[in-house]
């Protein structure tokens, strides 16, 4: 994703051209205030197996030449158009070709892979301008670093994940909707609407049930079918992620039923007008 001020020299041509390409089918969005002054430029393709992050249904050449025509440095060109094609990673205009920063702001297609399960009304509750991801992993081997989410008492949250995820996009990003799950509960929160349940048990089949709708899913339980739902409505392969990516629970669920279940369970949890859901098994 491209990040850039909103009078950047180069902001008119790049909407231009990206609004252009948008048009004519390219899965890019626009997003102006994305961080205060700042607009994003970035891809949303999700139709892909999702290996790369580079989303291949971006051509990447032809937004290039593109950009040249309206007159962007042809040396800068193929570096903005990589930017904007790529899922997990932010450039910012005014970094390009300098040293990355630490962490890094949540990109469009990681916000609207949260949306995807828990809808636009439940997801405001996320504020993105308070969201960084670390860059550095943790390391494989430090068995006391996990994929975590910090979110202070101020509502600002802090993303780090671990190395061995995965080696996709998917799969990274699997990992991320969970701790992402686990900000939107922090900010709702800090803005006065506090998630009715302890982080309690991993175990969402637990909650299944219908016998247990009356009682306030865990927290941890609830953000692990929120990526659980993301992932399998992806319909990808497992060997496209790592074997225990979904939990055994989830793997044998109806993937639209358990963003549908997800759903409910944070709007109640939130203590919000909440509709049970049952989820089908398949097969």
């Amino acid at each position: 994703m491209l990040l850039l001020a909103d009078d950047a020299p180069l902001a008119r041509a790049l909407l231009a051209v990206s609004a252009r390409a948008r048009d004519a089918g390219a899965p890019l969005e626009i997003v102006e205030g994305w961080l205060p002054g700042r607009l994003a430029i970035g891809a949303i393709g999700d139709g892909d197996p999702l290996d790369e992050s580079l989303d291949p249904a971006i051509d990447r050449g032809a937004f290039a030449e593109a950009l040249t025509a309206a007159h962007v440095a042809r040396a800068a060109a193929p570096l903005l158009a990589t930017a904007i094609a790529t899922r997990d990673d932010v450039v910012e205009l005014r970094a390009l070709g300098g040293v990355p920063q630490p962490d890094r702001p949540l990109t469009i297609f990681e916000h609207r892979a949260l949306l995807d399960v828990v809808g636009a009304e439940l997801g405001a509750h996320l504020r993105v301008e308070r969201v960084r991801v670390e860059r550095a992993l943790v390391d494989r081997d430090d068995r006391g670093g996990l994929n975590h989410c910090v979110t202070t008492a101020a509502g600002a949250s802090t993303v780090r994940l671990r190395s061995d995820n995965g080696v996709t996009l998917g799969a990274r990003t699997h990992a991320l909707v969970h701790e992402l799950g686990h900000a939107l509960i922090g900010h709702a929160r800090a803005a006065g609407r506090s998630y009715q349940a302890a982080y309690g048990s991993s175990d969402y089949g637990r909650f299944l049930a219908p016998g247990t709708f009356g009682r306030i899913c865990d927290e941890e339980a609830l953000v692990r079918a929120i990526a659980d739902a993301w992932l399998l409505r992806r319909r990808t392969t497992w060997a496209r992620t790592w074997p225990g990516a979904i939990d055994a629970v989830g793997q044998d669920l109806d993937a639209d039923d358990l963003a549908a279940f997800a759903r409910f369970r944070l709007a109640q949890g939130l203590g919000l007008r909440a509709t049970p859901v049952r989820v089908r098994r398949l097969g």
